[in-house]
């Protein structure tokens, strides 16, 4: 991330850590486990960049996967590590300049963190890089057409992201559509669909809050 939105968001989670069970998360969410697929890599090496407190990380080791999570967050990698013990790799690191080789990784994934970076093409760039050839990522941002932002916005008015995060702490946050995501990780190829609108998931595919791109390493 660029130098104030990092910033921000360790502000914001070192204040208030996004610590929820398993549980709590995929009730939340229970299209993510699928469209993570967490049972999907068994035996692949697969990265999670912005590992948060490490829920999804772990999933994909009990899996079966050669796991590996990034953050920025001192107090998310201390949970992260906690949480998936000696299940998984946990490490310090900027999605901007990840410290792995070239072609490190078979699968990399990151849920709700390019919409917090200010500079979200260097992170697509590395994804590029950690990836071998014919390696693929699954990528989840927040959707500028969705429910969750007409509600937001009608609820809070002008000052509505500050309450989309679990804190009104400031911090990054762009939306997206299928055309701006597409661009953002040319020339590689997409596959996009729509998921999480509260009213009804039936809906997602309009007013779904989060977009999930998958594709490969061009």
């Amino acid at each position: 991330m660029g130098s104030s939105a990092a910033d921000l968001a360790i502000r914001h989670w070192n204040a208030t850590p996004l610590y929820i069970s398993e549980e709590e998360r995929y009730g939340f969410y229970p299209w993510l486990p699928e469209a993570a697929e967490f049972s999907g890599h068994r035996g692949e090496r697969v990265l999670e960049i912005g590992c948060g407190t490490g829920c999804d990380l772990l999933q994909f080791a009990k899996h079966g996967a050669i796991a590996t999570g990034v953050d920025i967050t001192p107090t998310h990698l201390r949970l992260a590590r906690q949480r998936v013990a000696n299940l998984a790799t946990v490490v310090e690191a900027d999605g901007r300049s990840l410290p792995f080789p070239d072609g490190s990784f078979d699968y990399v994934y990151s849920h709700g963190v390019l919409h917090h970076s200010d500079e979200p093409r260097k992170i697509v760039e590395e994804i590029f890089r950690m990836l071998r050839p014919g390696g693929r990522f699954n990528v989840h941002v927040y959707a500028l057409i969705s429910y969750d932002t007409l509600w937001a916005l009608l609820r809070h008015g002008r000052d509505w992201k500050l309450h989309i995060e679990n804190s009104p702490d400031p911090v990054h946050i762009d939306l997206n559509t299928a055309g701006s995501l597409r661009n953002l990780f040319a020339p590689a190829r997409l596959q996009i669909t729509k998921h999480q609108c509260r009213p009804s998931e039936l809906l997602a595919p309009w007013f779904g809050w989060f977009l999930v791109a998958k594709g490969q390493r061009p």
